[in-house]
């Protein structure tokens, strides 16, 4: 016959006897195990404003970077697409895009320079563009210097003079001279500012495009400019600009 225990007899052996079965290794185990499996509380919202600030951050500083190093790269190309080139004792570097020739051209000149400007906006020429100035630039010889042409071409002129837009006035050449069939366009007093020579309009020279040619010495080159007759009114918006661009070529 068993003797019957105390109810709280009972429950202390029962607990002696569970903690003897599981070993407390496999009890911490557990608990960790439960909490892992815990959805992660959510950031306190001081915390998410900081963590979204911080975020921004980083994102603009990105940003900032891939736009200076796309501007680096920009501002390389002109560099290297630019060819030396020296006229006289002028040194240049001249943009391969205002040549109008490929990188691989082998007829260049040598002591010279040709360039292609669209008009007005001086930029490399296009291809459809009937709008356009051809320069060339060359060293300086005594022949372009303007009391040497307004000598030569006033030998031929003949007495009458009429006005033209622009400021300039317009004389024509003698008959059996060597400039005949061209006008010749100065600026007043004296045209030592701008000296041109335009053949008339005619069946031979409908198809030329740079009707009008214009010799003139700018830092130690002489630079000819063959233009269109419908822009000769804008003669000193042309030269300023084509100067412009020669000193931004010179070194």
């Amino acid at each position: 016959m068993v003797a019957s225990q105390p109810e709280g007899a009972r429950t202390v052996t029962t607990s002696l006897s569970h903690d003897r079965r599981t070993p407390p290794g496999l009890d911490l185990a557990q608990t960790i195990r439960t909490r892992l499996q815990r959805p992660a509380s959510p950031l306190p919202r001081a915390d998410l404003a900081l963590f979204k600030m911080a975020a921004g951050i980083v994102l603009v500083g990105l940003a900032a970077f891939a736009v200076a190093v796309l501007a680096n790269q920009q501002d390389a190309t002109p560099e290297a697409s630019q060819q030396p080139a020296r006229i006289g004792d002028v040194a240049l570097m001249v943009p391969q895009n205002l040549t109008g020739v490929e990188a691989d051209d082998t007829s260049r000149l040598v002591g010279m320079v040709r360039l292609r400007l669209d008009w007005p906006s001086l930029g490399p020429a296009q291809g459809q563009s009937r709008s356009r100035l051809l320069v060339t630039l060359s060293p300086p010889d005594k022949v372009n210097e303007p009391a040497t042409q307004l000598a030569v071409y006033a030998r031929f002129l003949t007495p009458t003079v009429w006005s033209n837009p622009g400021g300039l006035v317009v004389r024509g050449f003698r008959k059996g001279s060597p400039y005949e069939g061209d006008e010749f366009y100065v600026s007043v007093p004296d045209g030592r500012g701008f000296a041109a020579r335009c053949p008339l309009d005619s069946a031979a020279t409908a198809a030329l495009d740079e009707l009008c040619r214009v010799t003139f010495r700018h830092r130690g080159i002489d630079v000819n400019i063959r233009f269109p007759r419908a822009i000769i009114a804008d003669w000193e918006l042309m030269l300023g600009g084509v100067r412009r661009t020669i000193d931004g070529m010179m070194r």
